[in-house]
């Protein structure tokens, strides 16, 4: 499935939540291997400094990092992943995107803190860099996921919004479920219909005409569902409209109430305005998503 996977991690907690999901994925394919990699600050800022001061630095500070490091590689190792412990000066945002092209990762792997200044700027973050720049599909783990309970991929949920990069969204999540064979689920989130928007005098014809209208909506939005779902030709699929105030809030508590295993999203826009507005809806469900979240920019396989 992968060869290559690039999982970061920072020697705390957070990393370990990510166990359960890159062993999945290691033990699919024989020689998958995991780069497992840590940057450390060390002397990357102090510039000002002779160059053999910032030598020792860097050394005491590799010497620091590199127990714990290894502690963390041992762990999956034991759980049967090809892993290649990696130490690394600088910081992660400029680190990662050396080590996806030293390695020729096809999948990076970030775990994440919901109030981790990652999380809190994904829009020009280590994520929305490597994905922008290295078109490498992303996998986020929060700290809201628990491997105990997590049961594997499936199903896995991929929300449609019938924007430019729904095909290549549905082909990505197409791809990872009939690789780890597990059912697709597609979902789009309506509002509500807001009443403040559509007048009459008559309130019991304002009314008629609210719920009529949501109503055609609906069927039109489960039409649209269902000639997206007839794309599927490799997996088993079932979609769903979902009706919620907030998107981001109903595709998590949607993740919630079906025990998903995967959610897909697309990836960030390249330019300027779309990379700084990364989009409430995503953000949200790669803080907050009860499991792994995978961020797209193109077929995995293509």
């Amino acid at each position: 499935m992968f060869e290559r996977i690039l999982m970061m991690t920072d020697l705390t907690d957070t990393s370990r939540r990510a166990f359960a999901p890159v062993a999945d994925l290691a033990r699919r394919q024989k020689g998958t291997r995991v780069v497992l990699a840590h940057a450390v600050v060390g002397s990357t800022e102090q510039y000002f400094l002779d160059s053999l001061i910032r030598a020792q630095i860097d050394a005491k500070a590799r010497a620091k990092a590199r127990t714990g490091l290894d502690e963390i590689a041992a762990e999956l190792s034991a759980m049967g992943v090809d892993v290649e412990p990696v130490l690394e000066i600088g910081s992660p945002f400029n680190v990662v995107p050396d080590l996806v092209q030293r390695y020729n990762a096809q999948l990076v792997v970030l775990p994440t803190h919901s109030q981790h200044s990652l999380v809190r700027r994904i829009s020009n973050s280590v994520t929305a860099r490597t994905i922008r720049d290295h078109v490498v599909p992303v996998l986020t783990i929060n700290d809201h996921f628990d491997p105990k309970t997590w049961a594997g991929f499936g199903p896995i949920v991929h929300p449609v919004d019938f924007g430019d990069q729904q095909r290549s969204g549905l082909l990505t999540a197409e791809d990872f479920a009939a690789a780890t064979q597990t059912e697709l689920q597609l979902v789009h989130v309506l509002r509500p219909m807001n009443l403040a928007s559509i007048y009459d005098d008559d309130e019991r014809e304002l009314a008629r005409i609210v719920e009529q209208s949501a109503d055609d909506l609906h069927g039109r939005v489960e039409a649209g569902m269902a000639e997206v779902l007839a794309r599927l030709t490799r997996v088993k699929g079932q979609s769903r409209v979902l009706t919620h105030n907030n998107a981001g809030v109903g595709i998590v508590d949607y993740l919630s109430t079906v025990g998903a295993g995967l959610a897909v999203l697309p990836a960030l826009g390249r330019d300027a305005v779309h990379t700084q507005l990364m989009g409430s809806v995503a953000e949200h469900v790669i803080r907050y998503a009860p499991c792994p979240v995978l961020v797209y920019d193109r077929p995995l396989f293509a």
